[in-house]
């Protein structure tokens, strides 16, 4: 039977400012209350993954951080992937980059984000530090200790680019940086996080919590850091409004994440497990 849904938030279970739709929230819940474990799995900080929990209405386990970071349904944090970001600052430095990097503030206390000091901040940086000002504290990286799970820079496309090289020279085989635009802007963000950690990592975390087989796990997302999880789950799940190529993957394509998809998984997992 299928005993584990994993839902991406944003494009996939999220819609705007937030929001769960009334149809997908039902669904899902009388999908919890019959034995089905509801599981996020997304790349955002767990902070602002509550603000999607709190509109589904009830307590889920999450995996944050593109798979660094597990919480369970109490918020307690079954697991993390940490490491230190003195050698990522450093060659930030050196590309004229800024670096800031993100831990588990709910476990650790403290901020959610460090923005490396060493180094002047371009605008991008400073909007970012405005935008989080109650969770940001600017430090020295270089000194502090190895509590990081994802880290990050904003440039140009040809200074992230760069960056991303620069890593790959200076710590072979370590990270993997993937360069998306920046919001509403001119600018890019190149996002770093250790090679082995992926969405599917933390989920097996979770896994073996519940000792479940990846044949019994389904996953639903939109986009290419999905990919992992998609292909790894015995039910890999691609929305409708998703990327092209992760939908030539997965074992079946959903609504839109506007038109209720997520009630045509879950529609999917009661027949399958109907069926058996």
């Amino acid at each position: 039977m299928i005993k584990m849904i994993a839902l991406d938030l944003d494009g996939t279970l999220a819609m705007a400012n937030h929001a769960v739709s009334p149809a997908t929230r039902e669904a899902l819940k009388a999908l919890h209350e019959d034995g089905v474990e509801v599981v996020i799995a997304t790349g955002r900080r767990y902070r602002t993954t509550r603000f999607v929990i709190d509109n589904l209405g009830f307590e889920v386990y999450a995996v944050c951080n593109g798979g660094a970071l597990v919480k369970d349904a109490e918020q307690a944090t079954l697991h993390t992937e940490r490491f230190c970001a003195a050698d990522l600052a450093a060659t930030a430095r050196d590309a004229g980059l800024t670096l800031f990097a993100q831990r588990d503030a709910h476990d650790l206390g403290g901020a959610d984000f460090i923005i490396d000091n060493r180094s002047p901040w371009n605008e991008m940086t400073r909007q970012h530090q405005a935008r989080n000002t109650e969770w940001c504290e600017a430090a020295d990286l270089s000194l502090c200790e190895p509590e990081f799970m994802v880290a990050g820079s904003f440039g140009t496309l040809a200074e992230c680019r760069q960056l991303a090289g620069a890593i790959e020279d200076a710590l072979p085989g370590q990270y993997n940086s993937i360069i998306v635009p920046y919001q509403d802007s001119d600018g890019y963000y190149c996002e770093i996080a250790q090679r082995h950690v992926d969405k599917w990592h933390g989920l097996s975390k979770l896994m073996q919590h519940f000792a479940i087989d990846a044949d019994q796990v389904c996953a639903v997302g939109d986009e290419l850091n999905d990919v992992p999880m998609i292909q790894s789950a015995g039910h890999g799940v691609a929305m409708g409004n998703g990327n092209a190529e992760l939908k030539a993957l997965a074992r079946f394509v959903c609504g839109n994440n506007d038109a209720d998809g997520i009630v045509d998984v879950v529609r999917y997992i009661r027949d399958f497990n109907d069926n058996l």
